[in-house]
């Protein structure tokens, strides 16, 4: 079988500095479905990027033995009908139509062999049937036929992206690269896309969402702390193996560290020692015999120190390549009333159009309600007016009297500026604010550079530490795990879970849902 081969690639950004692969080996097989998962930062979207030649290596070979296509990739025209913007992104079919009909009343040797070329690439690239294989496919995907014809502007943000998706799996002899597709999606939608790369032979997938990968992916390559591991197998197994790895590497760990503490105890026994000889020497009254002798036992001490330092070294380099999350922290209000919120019989209208219609709830101590549903239903609107930021045409909002709401958004609100002064105006304390997006798995210099300069990833937990860092009785979460890594997705709920804050969230992480919500609003 074909495979993408990487040998000792090492890759480095510059303007900040950030040293992302060193001397990486891997093999892909160009039939397997791979997933690719870690944390935010640490090379998913690099490694594709190589892949797909949009980056070279600074040291060391890359083959691709075909040709890749990216997602997402840039539209030249969104006015243009799906149909025509799927056309054009697979190839250029319109624009070889138009040159043959040119070409087709010119006589002359050249353009009759020119004619001859573009026919050849346009057969063999499939462009007779290409327009019924781009219905068939857009069905496959969960896309209704009225779609192909309608701009591709006014489509939804879910609808764009299995639009360009499908595109990816109708180029002939072309590699599909797949960068987080599942952004804008809603439940329903990842359900379709899942289903769909479930269907289809090779690809190299991104992803965050547990489900989503457990469903169509047959690989995992995981970029961990210390290495990068490719193994067979879907999520769930690779999720099991990792449990039983872990916990096997965590009991090494404590035993190697164990082992240290006992061998920094005997360098500084050691150590104490020689200076006590080194203080006998002063006080002696035969100071050549003494000194001699304490020289010696001053030497033979830094000898032996050497070599109980050089074990030292050499049993931390044994630490194994267990992902240490550290513990979030969640600052609620400790003393709240029972029923936080309710919501009597609301009618929002947005731009003339009806969102929200005779809508209540009720959300008391403690509860997390998930809000669902598909993609333009008035999820965010109902956020929206929850938090004040929005007045509901009918009906009423009752939240008590000093209640501290905190609302983190879709896109997070600090986008520019420097890191430190943000916190600053917003009275958060830094060191613990650095803790918390420690344990996130963000160090290095998240002070010193600005925010503009941020991953996706980055600055969505930098948001998601606002609110746990803000005082807060109501927590209202947008899309929180947008962009988020898999293994913050966990910290997250269990942290949710150990401090049980109230919270109404909008989210399509069915794993999320289903493992911190205690009820669900479904939302048509």
């Amino acid at each position: 079988m074909s495979q993408i081969t990487l040998h000792s690639v090492s890759y480095h950004y510059d303007n900040p500095y950030v040293n992302v692969f060193s001397d990486l080996t891997l093999n892909i097989d160009l039939a397997w479905r791979t997933g690719v998962i870690g944390r935010n930062g640490k090379g998913k979207s690099t490694l594709l990027g190589l892949i797909a030649g949009k980056l070279s290596p600074r040291r060391g070979i890359l083959h691709t033995p075909v040709e890749t296509m990216y997602f997402p990739y840039a539209i030249p025209d969104i006015s243009l009908p799906t149909i025509h913007v799927i056309q054009d992104a697979i190839a250029p079919f319109r624009k070889w139509v138009k040159e043959m009909e040119l070409l087709a009343n010119q006589t002359d040797q050249k353009s009759i062999l020119r004619f001859g070329e573009i026919l050849a690439d346009f057969e063999h690239l499939g462009g007779y049937e290409i327009e019924s294989a781009i219905v068939r496919e857009m069905a496959e995907i969960g896309l209704d036929e009225n779609t192909a014809e309608r701009p591709f502007r006014l489509l939804s943000a879910g609808e764009q992206t299995k639009a360009l998706i499908s595109a990816l799996f109708l180029r002939v002899h072309s590699f599909p690269l797949i960068d987080e597709p599942t952004n804008h999606l809603d439940l329903n939608g990842r359900q379709q896309l899942a289903d769909y790369l479930s269907r289809k032979q090779g690809f190299i997938l991104v992803s965050h969402d547990r489900l989503f990968l457990d469903t169509c992916v047959d690989h995992v390559l995981s970029i961990n702390r210390d290495d990068i591991r490719l193994e067979k197998g879907s999520l769930s197994q690779w999720l099991s193996r990792r449990e039983i790895v872990e916990e096997q590497e965590k009991q090494k760990s404590e035993q190697l560290l164990r082992e240290i503490r006992s061998l920094k105890r005997a360098a500084r026994n050691r150590r104490r020692w020689a200076n006590a000889k080194e203080r006998q020497k002063i006080g002696a009254s035969d100071k050549g015999f003494v000194g001699h002798q304490a020289a010696k036992q001053m030497k033979r001490a830094l000898n032996i120190e050497k070599r109980l330092q050089d074990r030292i070294e050499e049993k931390e380099t044994l630490l194994t390549n267990v992902e240490h999350a550290g513990m979030l922290k969640l600052r609620r209000v400790s003393t709240s009333p029972e029923r936080l919120l309710t919501v009597d019989n609301i009618t929002v209208d947005r731009n003339g159009q009806r969102v929200l219609d005779d809508l209540s709830l009720t959300l008391n101590r403690e509860e997390r309600l998930a809000v669902i549903g598909p993609n333009g239903c008035g999820k965010t609107t109902l956020m929206d007016v929850i938090s004040g930021e929005l007045t509901p045409s009918a009906g009423s909002i009752n939240l008590p009297k000093h209640l501290s709401v905190f609302r983190s958004h879709q896109t997070p609100c600090w986008q520019d500026g420097l890191l430190r002064r943000r916190l600053k105006q917003s009275n958060i304390n830094e060191t613990e604010f650095r803790h918390v997006m420690a344990a996130f798995g963000v160090r290095g210099d998240i002070f010193e550079r600005p925010l503009e300069t941020f991953s996706h990833g980055e600055r969505k937990k930098i948001e998601l530490c606002r609110s746990f860092l803000t005082p807060h009785h109501l927590l209202l979460w947008d899309e929180p795990l947008n962009y988020i890594d898999m293994i913050s997705r966990e910290q997250i709920e269990e942290t949710v879970l150990a401090f049980r804050p109230s919270i109404i969230f909008v989210e399509h992480d069915r794993a999320f849902i289903d493992n911190i919500a205690t009820s669900v609003l479904s939302l048509a």
